[in-house]
């Protein structure tokens, strides 16, 4: 039986009209560094069951959003993922701003407002970068998907 290491993440993906604020992770980072990304980060074991309430805080903590100030913020991916040393479970939600934030630099990296179509083309994680193609593909669904083996299935329909 080999011991393997479980983490989990929250992030999200925030729009406002064209544009989704995302994070250019330090090259600093241990994880994902240089790469791009939503707002977000690990969930706290007292944050476990409740994914949402990681995310709030993520984006609080790295942006300075509140809750008020994003309309339908909700769970949109999920993966499990198998480093090889660890198992992740990744959850991504999605929000709309009610006003377009100024951007700022982070110990995590720096904020910065992309077209949509312009993200498709940055380099981001493997699964970040599958969520976001086809979250900007499918911006008015709110359907909930689990990534499996690179394929996203519908969980709720």
């Amino acid at each position: 039986m080999t011991n393997i290491e479980t983490r989990a993440f929250a992030g999200a993906f925030l729009r406002w009209q064209d544009e989704v604020l995302l994070m250019h992770r330090s090259i600093h980072k241990k994880i994902s560094p240089g790469l791009w990304a939503g707002i977000g980060g690990r969930i706290e074991p007292f944050e476990i069951n409740s994914p949402l309430s990681a995310c709030i805080r993520e984006i609080e903590e790295e942006t300075g959003i509140v809750l008020a100030q994003i309309q339908e913020l909700s769970l949109r991916y999920f993966a499990l993922c198998n480093t090889g040393s660890t198992l992740d479970s990744i959850y991504y939600f999605s929000g709309i701003l009610n006003e377009k934030p100024l951007t700022k630099e982070t110990p995590e990296g720096t904020l910065h407002w992309v077209k949509l179509k312009d993200g498709v083309k940055l380099e981001m994680p493997k699964h970040v970068g599958t969520f976001f193609l086809h979250w900007v593909n499918n911006l008015f669904d709110s359907n909930m998907y689990c990534l499996t083996d690179s394929s996203i299935q519908i969980l709720n329909a």
